[in-house]
């Protein structure tokens, strides 16, 4: 079989599944994320063994993934099976399959674990409601999506589009509220510890500190919103648009979660971050569901289980690809015992890294890949994880509210009828700005850190 992905394919058959969501899967996806709490919090045992779980619920959703993305999959465990292989063949240690196999698995699971905060979000948003419109509108919609966005991830984005493309009667959305579900996104993985970006951060800068990552990737986030306002405020087109700001009911969510994650973070310190913000997300969400909507709530989770945990079949796809990528290539430089990472990493080769994250989002490629690849890459020479972790962290917010290919961007153009070339114009001022912003508070932290 020709598809990278043979192995998977081979294992679904051997599973003989049929067509359709498979309901094993969100199953299986429920296990891992039980395995991984269960190893972090109580007893001791291989990490593989919650990874297994993840490979089998993928191998069952691969018909569900679209072609693209099984491509770019398949591409990056390709490249990392290839190294693994070539330093297995040199005598490498087996323990880099190992690591494959365990596939990311406590970033995984605390996505799997805030999917269920959704069913929480969902119950504060009305379907009904008429909305407002003007520049007001605009700006209140921009920062109380970017708010529940911030744990939601893109969910929230889709969520807001939908509600604003009913109000449309389902017409492409306005330029303006296009820009604003990107911009309430995107800046969220400047501090958001509920963000993918920070737990791969987390993970590929071992040692960086959340609160050191969030008190400055707090004001960076504050500063893409209001320009942003500022730019909504100066467009005449904003008078005309339709916007959803969001109620309490909603936003409330995201605020007490984020008070929760730092407070629990400073009583139990040996505890890792993606550990308490997976905990918390899936406690809160099962207390919260149960106590206000009693059977309701217990139906709503069995149906999350069985058909929204397959639904994120793409992303754990393209986590397990990276894992494998990273362990290959991992493999394949300790077999060469080669090292292409600078003789030290400062704030200028921070700065660098930062612009060739942004190329590379610009070129297509996933920030999960290059945050993975940059951090394999550049381990040896890193002496402070935060400024690592902060260069992660602004390339990814940059580099997928800029690129024209990144995840949100074409879900924008496919799903509401978004003009790829007038966003990408639209964000020029935004990129002369932000970029520009982050090389400066990369070499303010390394003054600071000097002092």
């Amino acid at each position: 079989m020709s598809s990278p992905l043979w192995f998977l394919t081979c294992l679904r058959c051997w599973l003989n599944t049929g067509a359709g969501t498979p309901p094993l899967a969100g199953w299986l996806l429920l296990l891992a994320l039980v395995l991984v709490l269960t190893n972090a919090l109580l007893i001791d045992f291989p990490a593989w063994v919650a990874g297994v779980p993840l490979w089998v619920a993928t191998a069952l959703l691969i018909p569900q993934i679209k072609a693209s993305q099984r491509r770019q999959v398949g591409g990056l465990m390709l490249v990392g099976v290839a190294g693994l292989v070539f330093a297995a063949w040199q005598g490498s240690s087996a323990s880099y399959w190992l690591k494959a196999v365990e596939g990311n698995q406590m970033l995984l699971a605390m996505i799997i674990g805030v999917s269920f905060l959704r069913l929480v979000a969902l119950a504060g948003m009305s379907a009904t409601e008429r909305l407002p419109q003007g520049v007001q509108a605009l700006q209140k919609t921009l920062f109380s999506t970017h708010l529940i966005a911030s744990v939601l991830n893109i969910s929230a984005a889709l969520i807001v589009g939908d509600r604003l493309a009913h109000a449309r009667q389902h017409q492409p959305l306005q330029p303006e509220q296009g820009m604003v579900l990107l911009r309430a996104f995107s800046a969220c993985a400047f501090w958001s510890p509920f963000f993918a970006a920070m737990g791969l951060t987390l993970l590929s800068a071992p040692g960086a500190q959340l609160i050191t990552l969030v008190l400055f990737g707090l004001p960076l986030a504050l500063v893409a919103l209001l320009f942003s306002a500022w730019e909504i405020r100066r467009n005449p087109a904003a008078k005309n648009a339709i916007g959803y700001p969001l109620r309490w009911s909603s936003l409330w969510m995201p605020l007490v979660l984020a008070v929760l994650v730092i407070v629990s973070h400073w009583i139990w310190p040996e505890l890792a971050v993606l550990t308490l913000v997976t905990l918390i997300a899936i406690v809160f969400s099962l207390i919260w569901l149960l106590l206000t909507r009693g059977g309701k709530g217990a139906k709503d989770i069995v149906q999350h289980i069985r058909v929204g945990l397959p639904g994120m079949c793409s992303e754990i796809a393209l986590f397990l690809g990276a894992a494998v990528l990273a362990a290959g290539v991992s493999a394949s430089m300790n077999a060469l015992d080669i090292s292409v990472a600078p003789a030290q990493f400062g704030a200028l080769e921070a700065c660098v890294t930062l612009l060739v994250l942004v190329i590379a989002a610009i070129a297509g490629m996933h920030p999960v890949t290059s945050v993975v690849l940059a951090g394999s890459l550049l381990a040896g020479s890193v002496d402070d994880p935060n400024l690592l972790g902060l260069t992660f962290l602004m390339g990814w917010a940059i580099g997928v509210g800029i690129s024209p290919l990144s995840g949100i961007q074409l879900s924008l153009q496919a799903r509401f009828g978004m003009s790829a070339r007038a966003m990408m114009w639209a964000n020029r001022y935004y990129a002369l700005l932000m970029l520009p912003l982050c090389c400066a508070t990369l070499y303010g932290y390394g003054y600071l850190i000097t002092l």
